[in-house]
């Protein structure tokens, strides 16, 4: 619709001839000459033309209210209506006007009367004040209503323009507020991110801090365990035999402690550990006695073990702690007593459950179930129990860490984990761990007493801590060995440059201030590129391990001590971690060499 030639009007009026009236007002009929050859008559032709409006004519009120719905529905509506006032038999002209408005509330409208049978104040107090309603006096001038029809439409198409123009407004105010509102929750999505990220960065940070503290802890710690564990295999053939007893019970703890210490540095620093081929009948069976010996007795423990069960490869002490962990968050979900199951038994992985299960890969494992009668789990916290430092328990009940160091573990041995719980009902946490084969050696035995002897070897001990200097020198002394002992790796140089053709091997701390092992090691292998080196950790940190493997040392783990299929020889240079006992020292050292009868 082109407003801009929109001049729609609708005469309603009884009287026919009034209709005619109009017609020659407002559409006047050009004569055939002036249509044939307009340039003939140009003297008398209208400087201006005469608008164009386009009549349609209505003689009942109802006729005119219909005539103006068709017009609204076919998207061509009038700009105004010339309404009579009265037209018997049917609405006069006040409720015509009226029923109208209702339809097109815009519509301009003048009332042509001879006379009235409403007085003013009588019309505005049903039509109210309204600037599109005039009135016309019959008789009227022609030029008077040719004026009023223009001025209307003119005005009806101001109005329309305006309200388009208010709606267009209105459409860009939509869109703009709908981006403003999109932006905004993408600047709050990107701010609640942001808040993720500085929370995890945090949490990153705190886990930085535990582990550079955990580290030096575990050094010291280790430093101490390692004197006490050489020591008891040095006691023990000097006290009586009811004393050997407390002897092992010393031994056990020491040995306890330093597992514990090998934990905390897999939590804080992601410490592979070794791994063995293990039987998971030992784990549960340990843990069983833990339950027993601590847990409350209103607390009852079952155990489904088959009789044949796979071995898997790990760390004992890793997947220990990964069993009391989940043990333990049992407990503390049955305050009221229950029942704490552990079952096992061998699982196959195939591509259906490997695509429906996070972390899983088609293979065989071995499932630790740990299940409770507890108070369970709701939904919506499913996927935040192994966030580091989440809990639902109260102040000083938890840390939040156990979870977070299951599922670290698990990964670390390339398995996975699921979670079933309901709440009132229970929870049943399931450890999957891959098999190894048949026929790999199981769980390695007790180190028992030394029995290996050296043949006077000179070995130089390196170590910033005396007791373990001492502790060394004994334990080396007693099985054939010779010592030179050193405080620091400055020292250790220079006692290598002047006894270099004398010193059969150098044992090693790795820690230590000013010079430490690794530069020690690197200095000695450049005065001789044949010395033997043991070197000797309690933390193991990655860049440490890649420098010392590229100078050829390595761990020499029990593993390689006990297996059945052992090299002959062991490795040239080895790395030992601390708290280690004699056994380890003298695995690694020259033994006795042999004489042919």
């Amino acid at each position: 619709m082109n407003l801009h030639t929109h001049r729609r009007i609708l005469v309603i009026d009884d009287n026919r001839a009034i209709h005619g009236d109009f017609c020659k007002i407002l559409c006047p009929q050009r004569s055939i000459i002036d249509q044939e050859d307009p340039e003939l008559f140009a003297e008398i032709t209208p400087t201006q033309a005469q608008p164009f409006f386009e009549i349609d004519s209505a003689y009942q009120g109802t006729e005119g209210v219909c005539a103006l719905s068709r017009a609204l529905e076919e998207g061509r509506p009038y700009a105004m209506a010339f309404v009579d006032w009265g037209m018997p038999p049917g609405a006069d002209g006040i409720e015509t006007v009226e029923m109208l408005w209702k339809r097109c509330p815009e519509l301009q409208v003048v009332i042509c009367t001879a006379y009235s049978d409403y007085s003013w104040a009588e019309t505005i107090g049903r039509l109210g004040h309204r600037d599109h309603l005039l009135v016309l006096k019959k008789p009227f001038a022609p030029v008077e209503a040719l004026q009023l029809a223009s001025a209307l439409c003119e005005k009806w198409r101001l109005a329309e323009e305006a309200r388009h123009c208010l709606a267009d407004r209105e459409r860009i105010l939509e869109e703009r507020t709908r981006e403003c509102c999109e932006m905004n929750q993408r600047l709050k999505a990107e701010m609640e991110q942001r808040m993720q990220a500085e929370a995890q960065l945090l949490r990153a940070q705190r886990l930085e801090s535990i582990g550079t503290l955990a580290s030096g802890i575990a050094h010291d710690l280790n430093n101490m365990l390692s004197p006490i564990l050489l020591s008891l295999d040095l006691l023990r053939n000097e006290v009586p035999e009811k004393s050997r007893e407390l002897l092992s019970t010393v031994e056990r703890c020491a040995q306890r402690a330093g597992e514990m210490v090998k934990q905390v540095l897999t939590f804080a620093r992601g410490v592979e550990g070794e791994r063995l081929p293990l039987q998971p009948k030992l784990l549960i069976r340990e843990i069983e006695n833990i339950v027993a010996g601590s847990f409350p007795r209103h607390i009852t423990m079952e155990r489904r073990i088959p009789r044949e069960l796979s071995l898997i490869q790990g760390d004992p002490t890793q997947l220990h702690q990964v069993l009391l962990n989940l043990c333990v968050n049992a407990r503390d979900a049955m305050p009221d007593g229950g029942t704490l199951r552990i079952e096992a038994d061998d699982f196959a992985v195939d591509a259906h459950f490997a695509s429906m299960t996070p972390g899983a890969r088609i293979g065989r494992y071995v499932r630790l179930r740990v299940s409770d009668t507890g108070t369970g789990i709701p939904a919506h916290l499913i996927d935040k129990i192994f966030d580091p430092f989440f809990t639902t328990k109260p102040l000083g009940k938890g840390t939040g860490l156990g979870l977070f160091t299951v599922i670290g573990i698990v990964k670390s041995h390339e398995g996975f984990l699921n979670v079933h719980s309901e709440p009132g009902k229970g929870t049943t946490l399931e450890i999957f761990i891959p098999t190894v084969l048949d026929d790999a050696p199981c769980d390695a035995p007790k180190e028992k007493g030394a029995s290996r002897n050296g043949g006077g070897q000179l070995i130089l001990v390196v170590d910033d801590e005396s007791a373990v200097r001492d502790v060394i020198e004994s334990t080396l002394t007693q099985h054939g060995y010779r010592t030179l002992l050193a405080r620091d790796g400055a020292e250790a140089l220079t006692l290598f440059v002047r006894q270099t053709e004398r010193i059969d091997v150098v044992f090693t701390d790795i820690t230590m201030p000013l010079v430490d092992g690794v530069a020690l090691c690197r200095a000695l292998k450049m005065i001789d590129r044949e010395v033997r080196i043991i070197a000797a950790t309690g933390v193991a940190e990655e860049h440490r391990k890649r420098d010392l493997e590229s100078l050829n040392i390595g761990r020499c783990t029990r593993q390689a001590i006990h297996r059945r299929h052992a090299p002959r020889r062991p490795r040239r240079n080895s790395l030992i971690t601390k708290p280690f006992r004699p056994l380890r020292i003298l695995i690694a050292a020259p033994s006795r060499p042999t004489v042919a009868v």
